[in-house]
């Protein structure tokens, strides 16, 4: 998908983190706010329950990619 990933984590010191917090794909945000998985990109946003990674992640994956593509739409 891309070679600019990268983590948010809770805690700035690497030995005391204990989640990670959100995920960083190029200019795509992925993160979970209580039983919501939220995927962004600038105003643009879809909000999943968080089951779907477990249940139907080739949705989950079709909707990054989606976001990621809506510049060449």
């Amino acid at each position: 998908m891309s070679d600019r990933i990268r983590f948010g984590l809770d805690d700035r010191y690497l030995d005391k983190e204990s989640k990670i917090k959100a995920y960083r794909i190029k200019d795509i945000v992925i993160k979970i706010e209580g039983e919501k998985l939220v995927i962004a990109r600038g105003t643009e946003h879809k909000t999943l329950p968080i089951d779907h990674l477990l249940k139907q992640p080739s949705m989950v994956f079709k909707e990054i990619v989606r976001l990621m593509d809506s510049d060449n739409i």
